[in-house]
């Protein structure tokens, strides 16, 4: 069964247009996303990285105070005083040296620092000192969570969130504490006191809020215990219970690129080096698909408006091509039919057109030849029995010759006797060779014979040398190559000297030019040929004066170019008045295989 040609059209329309176009699109969509994804994991993660090296560089100042505090010889020399003055039970007096020589250095450590809210220094859960904000001495705090986890720890230590500590601080703060012990005493490991710093929580998570790109954001920072340090206000719908929970489900070796989701939220979170300390945010998934919402509402417009493109294409293109290819392909069947008279219309001026108008020439061109062809065969009818009733059987020519030289003989003409002995092998030779070619040694013979009749003719004035190298006699050779040349030779170049008394010679040789190639020349001391008739004479034959001479040499030149293609064919060296010379170029040919074989592998025709 058939398939039409506007099916074939919208199965390769659908192959090579619709369906890449939509895989392109999917694809598109899928880059577009993934990437805005990329792009959206990059920012948020930037953010929590600053945020984060905030709050390392918050760390590491704390750290940098208490080790300030911790290697001062000034610290030391005025808390030890005052511990013993609390041992001995003089608390008002210990309070009274320490703040007095301590002060100066806590208002030069943290003047500029507008971070910390307060700073005490706390002996055997005593304060004896406190900065910016004044808490009572007669407050005893050894019991409480915070001195007693940061006795139980050398390092120093960070409580977040801690709703008004020791009692004497409204709101809420994050509290750092660290231990100082006797280092230049008989006891490194007995604590003289504790330094307490503290910072308002809601500063703390201002450094949070100042780096969030997405205002309904949850982001969190966990110590190693899970406890939260900071955090900010959020406004999506999701309980802390919740937040924990889903912080919970977080890998710790999470890759910081990639983004986890989780219910109707993307987590990303990464780990601090210098705290340990994790950053995690939660945000609505929502946030994903508006980076790249509108980007893809443009993909997908633009691939709707290129697929309306490609039908109003598909529809121009059959309106202009495949109908009028309909209607040249019902009208070549009809021609097939034998309708010579169907002729297409043309409806456009394109390549269509073109090809409607040139069916239509080729339609007429048909018809004309038709007609012609019916007329030459009529002819070639007639022709061929008024040839049947003239023809001449070459035997009855043979038959013939023989009788005339019996003729001769009886009244004792040798000489016409010998031309007619020759004659008629010459033309058995010519008449009845079965092959276009021909061993050079039965060539040469042939040309023997030709010559043997002009010799006669010019009562032996023509002089012929053969220069035939052996191992060329049994090469084979265009069938009556020779004799073309060397009657011109006679005819055109010898015809003064043998009918004014003149030597004629004439020379015929062979050689192997190479293993290819093989060399017959005809070369007489005849009146030559005008260098510019030579120059033309195989390319514009038309200005030679001899038509005898034009044709032997075209003829043959092209004979060997037809048969055996270029290099092959005849050069022609001649010099006005002194000699010609004619060199024959023929392939190799050792036997009547390589003859056919070269003949087809030139270009030529395999038929005899």
């Amino acid at each position: 069964m058939k398939t039409k040609i506007q099916n074939q059209f919208f199965l390769y329309y659908l192959f090579l247009a619709v369906i890449p176009l939509l895989a392109l699109s999917y694809y598109s969509y899928y880059t577009i996303k993934t990437n805005a994804q990329k792009e959206l994991v990059n920012t948020i993660s930037f953010d929590m990285r600053q945020s984060q090296a905030s709050l390392d560089a918050l760390y590491i100042r704390f750290q940098k105070y208490m080790d300030i505090l911790s290697n001062s010889s000034t610290f030391y020399n005025f808390v030890l005083p005052a511990l013993s003055d609390i041992k001995q039970g003089d608390i008002q007096h210990a309070k009274y040296t320490v703040t007095t020589n301590l002060d100066p250095q806590f208002k030069s450590l943290f003047a500029t620092d507008d971070v910390i809210s307060a700073a005490m220094v706390m002996i055997d859960g005593r304060v004896v000192y406190s900065y910016k904000s004044f808490v009572s001495v007669t407050n005893e705090f050894k019991h409480n969570p915070i001195i007693a986890s940061t006795e139980a720890s050398p390092a120093m230590r960070w409580f977040s969130n801690q709703p008004t500590p020791f009692d004497s601080f409204e709101g809420t703060y994050s509290v750092i504490t660290k231990n100082i012990y006797n280092i230049m005493g008989n006891n490194p490991s007995e604590i003289l006191c504790q330094v307490i710093l503290l910072v308002n929580q809601q500063k703390m998570n201002d450094l949070l809020n100042n780096k969030l790109r997405f205002a309904d954001s949850i982001i969190r920072v966990l110590d190693t215990d899970n406890t939260i340090i900071a955090g900010n206000d959020y406004a999506l719908p999701i309980s802390d219970q919740q937040t924990a929970l889903m912080t919970q489900k977080l890998p710790l070796d999470q890759d910081p690129n990639n983004i986890t989701y989780i219910d109707k939220f993307f987590i990303l979170q990464d780990i601090s080096n210098v705290t340990n300390w994790r950053i995690v945010q939660l945000s609505s998934s929502s946030h994903v698909t508006e980076a790249s919402s509108a980007i893809i509402l443009f993909s997908t417009i633009l691939a709707a408006a290129l697929l309306i493109l490609m039908f109003l294409f598909s529809f121009i293109i059959s309106n202009e091509i495949l109908l009028p290819i309909k209607r040249l392909a019902n009208a070549m069947k009809k021609v097939g039919e034998m309708n010579v008279k169907m002729t297409v219309i043309p409806n456009s001026k394109n390549e269509i057109s073109e090809i409607a108008s040139g069916f239509n020439q080729m339609v007429d061109r048909i018809d004309h030849l038709f007609r012609q062809t019916i007329d030459i065969e009529r002819q070639k009818r007639k022709s061929e029995i008024d040839m049947l009733k003239y023809q001449i059987n070459p035997h009855f020519l043979y038959n013939t010759i023989n009788s005339i030289r019996f003729s001769a003989m009886k009244h004792k003409d040798e000489i016409t006797a010998t031309m007619l002995v020759t004659l008629s092998r010459l033309l058995r030779n010519t008449l009845s060779h079965p092959s276009n070619v021909i061993a050079l040694r039965e060539e040469i013979q042939n040309i023997k014979d030709y010559i043997s009749l002009q010799q006669l003719r010019y009562d032996h004035q023509l002089n012929v040398e053969y220069q035939i190298e052996e191992q060329t006699t049994h090469l084979l050779v265009p069938h009556m190559i020779l004799q073309p040349i060397v009657e011109n030779s006679i005819m055109h170049g010898l015809n003064h000297n043998l009918n004014t008394g003149v030597k004629a010679n004439i020379t015929l040789s062979s050689f192997l030019k190479n293993s290819t190639t093989l060399i017959l020349a005809v070369r007489d001391n005849g009146i030559g040929i005008a260098s510019q008739i030579v120059d033309n004479l195989l390319v514009h034959p038309s200005t030679i004066s001899s038509d005898s001479l034009r044709i032997g040499f075209v003829n043959i030149h092209k004979r060997i170019r037809l048969q055996y293609g270029e290099p092959y064919g005849i050069e022609i060296e001649s010099e006005a008045g002194f000699f010609t010379n004619v060199k024959i170029i023929l392939p190799v040919l050792e036997n009547i295989e390589d003859a056919q074989a070269h003949f087809i592998s030139e270009g030529g025709t395999n038929q005899p």
